[in-house]
């Protein structure tokens, strides 16, 4: 019995490292589209629904130039806009076939996992492709991060237009793109929510398609209705800090 020992033991080892091999974590989207403008580089994010992108940065136009990046190379393209808002912007590439975002079905939470896309390849030596984050205040006070590392000044300024991550069951889902407006003293940033981008998309895009909830008439029925995977907005209160009404005198 002994002899078959090691035989054991180095199938066990090739078992776990096939396990291990199996498993990863949060990794880069690679959506990141990159905008020449006047006040440098400008950052999009290729989704399932076209390119989402600061509205400053559109023409009069309609009609812009980007570079996206495939493999180790970069590659040039034109996008043209589709609809526009005070917030974001919406472009159709001309030929090239991007990377996609997939959109989240809610929006971030403060138990959310979440990464900024601030580089448009892999992680290199040099930096790291994702930077950690959460919102602050856990979401009480709105769609604002804090970042782990590095000056909310100076990302602002380096990844404005750049996509904001959760992930969630070994995916990353968008849940927002960062819009460049700060506060020094919070030590925050803005970001806009899933709520303006579904303002923004049109009724058949998918996040349109994701977050309809079939509602039960329960009480025509009288079946208790399963909250299971329902989540509040960020902006939402917590339950806890909700008081009942006073009773009147």
């Amino acid at each position: 019995m002994s002899s078959f020992r090691p035989a054991r033991r180095r199938w066990a080892l090739l078992c776990t490292a096939a396990a291990l091999a199996g498993c990863h974590g949060p990794a880069p989207i690679e959506a990141t589209v990159e905008f020449q403008t006047e006040r440098g580089v400008v950052r999009g994010v290729s989704t399932e629904a076209g390119i989402l992108a600061l509205p400053e940065v559109v023409p009069t136009t309609g009609e812009l130039s980007f570079r996206y990046r495939v493999g180790n190379g970069f590659f040039d393209d034109v996008a043209a806009l589709q609809r526009k808002s005070d917030s974001l912007a919406l472009l159709i590439p001309k030929s090239s076939k991007l990377n996609l975002a997939r959109f989240a079905a809610w929006p971030a939470a403060f138990d959310d996992r979440l990464y900024l896309e601030v580089r448009a390849g892999p992680a290199t030596e040099d930096g790291a492709a994702l930077l950690r984050c959460r919102l602050l205040d856990d979401g009480r006070r709105g769609d604002l991060l804090v970042v782990d590392e590095g000056r909310v000044a100076d990302v602002a300024q380096h990844y404005a237009g750049a996509g904001l991550f959760a992930w969630r069951d070994g995916t990353m889902e968008l849940v927002g793109i960062l819009n460049g407006v700060y506060c020094e003293e919070a030590g925050a940033l803005a970001f806009i929510g899933l709520d303006e981008m579904d303002a923004l998309l049109p009724a058949e895009s998918p996040i349109v398609a994701r977050r309809i909830t079939v509602r039960r008439a329960d009480f025509e029925y009288g079946v208790p209705r399963d909250f299971q995977g329902e989540r509040p907005a960020v902006s939402d209160p917590p339950i806890t800090e909700l008081k009942p009404p006073r009773s009147r005198q």
